[in-house]
């Protein structure tokens, strides 16, 4: 009975059962196969004693590996698989640099060779080096025969450097960063975020045309949507001139999001369109450091459309120094029709050239909205003289341009403006 057990344990030992190849270490499955792409003719032998060698190195024996492959380079020093394998062998143990040598070497005597090529990209790799890495797995796409893992590596590849260039850029000056990301698009042509980004650093250069060609990608895909892209389009439309389309384009966003820069901005691009289509002694005004008595009757009759649409507008007493070729002049006698300014009874000159202080833009601002109507100048009349000024301003919500100054500090044309603006949301309250 125990002889029979024998013979049968016996039998089961001996027979030769089928065994499945082993899958690569993950840490090694980029590795390729070293006879992939080699065309020398070789002896079966050979290949016989590398295929174990190879298994072995596969299943993460690598020092049996090392054993069989030194054994088979003895023998056979001129089959070139076996040396790449060594290599394989050094990659795996983290011998990046014993490595480079052989698969460098062998690389350069053998460029179509796909085994050894992949092997370069590889010591990239494990050097970090990933711009190297993917110029040299790139140029093996469209290879016949290639492993699937190579195609794997090449969009890993794809990601790992769109990501390190992208991360760059974030914190590069804009030059640098122009540069970085047109580097991160040709590697990955489809990232949103990095043509996004590309664009914004564009627009900032006033590079419009190129800014536009780095988004229409994107205006051709679901992307087209994103508040970014649109806030990107119409900052382009901004560029350009064409303000129009960029204020339907804020305009959607602010009711989309309800973002208060959206807002904000359009109401930016709003003022910079009416200034567009001014006249030339508004932006005269505007631009100037120390605005005149006239230019503030130029801004404020541009700016604020009460005075612009008066009706039933009286007559305007006559100013001898408001002549024909004074700047402003319809909107200076507009701003005496409606008795916004005052023509000196005796001399009768109204001083058009006489600075504006930030103490007579107080007094004239609360002049306006009361003679304007401002609902929120009720209440105010009986107040006294030297208070009035600063109730009716802190009542229409507009900050006293006096305060903290010196009262006779001349006022610039982009101060007054912005003082007039709110004098024209108040008035349309």
């Amino acid at each position: 009975m125990i002889t029979g057990l024998a013979l049968i344990l016996g039998g089961c030992a001996t027979t030769d059962t089928a065994t499945p190849p082993p899958a690569p270490q993950r840490e090694t499955r980029f590795l390729i196969d070293p006879r992939t792409g080699y065309t020398l003719p070789t002896d079966e032998s050979i290949e016989r004693r590398f295929e174990t060698a190879w298994r072995l190195f596969q299943t993460g024996d690598l020092a049996q590996a090392r054993r069989r492959l030194a054994s088979l380079r003895s023998r056979a020093p001129e089959y070139a698989p076996a040396e790449l394998a060594e290599a394989a062998v050094n990659l795996a143990e983290g011998r990046v640099e014993s490595a480079r040598g052989v698969v460098e070497r062998l690389a350069l005597r053998n460029p179509d060779w796909t085994a050894a090529r992949v092997y370069e990209g590889e010591v990239a790799m494990a050097a970090g080096d990933t711009r190297r890495a993917w110029d040299i797995y790139r140029l093996l796409e469209g290879r016949p025969g290639l492993p699937v893992t190579v195609s794997e590596r090449v969009n890993l590849l794809r990601q790992l450097l769109y990501n390190e260039l992208y991360t760059a850029a974030l914190t590069a000056p804009d030059e640098e960063a122009i540069r970085l990301l047109r580097e991160a698009l040709e590697v990955n042509p489809s990232a949103a975020d990095g043509r996004l980004l590309l664009a914004e650093k564009l627009i900032a250069q006033r590079n419009l045309e190129e800014a536009r060609r780095a988004i229409e990608p994107l205006v051709n895909s679901a992307d087209v949507d994103r508040p970014e892209v649109q806030e990107a389009l119409a900052e382009i439309d901004v560029g350009r001139g064409r303000y129009q389309e960029a204020i339907i384009r804020y305009e959607r966003l602010a009711r989309r999001t309800n973002e208060p820069r959206y807002t904000a901005r359009l109401e930016e691009i709003k003022s910079t369109w009416s200034a567009a289509n001014m006249p030339p002694q508004f932006t005269t005004a505007l631009e100037s450091p120390a605005i005149t008595r006239g230019d503030f009757a130029v801004l404020l009759y541009w700016t604020v459309s009460s005075v612009r649409f008066a009706q039933n507008v009286g007559a305007p007493t006559i100013a001898l120094d408001i002549t024909d070729d004074v700047p402003g002049r319809e909107e200076i006698i507009r701003a005496i029709a409606l008795d916004i300014y005052e023509v000196d009874p005796v001399t009768r000159r109204v001083g058009p050239s006489r600075t504006v202080t930030v103490s007579s833009l107080a007094r004239r601002t609360a002049r306006v909205l009361t003679l304007r109507g401002a609902n929120c100048t009720r209440g105010t009349a009986a107040d006294p003289p030297e208070s009035r000024v600063t109730r009716i301003l802190a009542a229409c919500g507009i900050v006293d341009p006096s305060v903290g100054l010196s009262p006779d500090q001349p006022v610039s044309g982009r101060t007054v403006a912005a003082v007039l603006e709110r004098v024209e949301r108040a008035l349309q309250r």
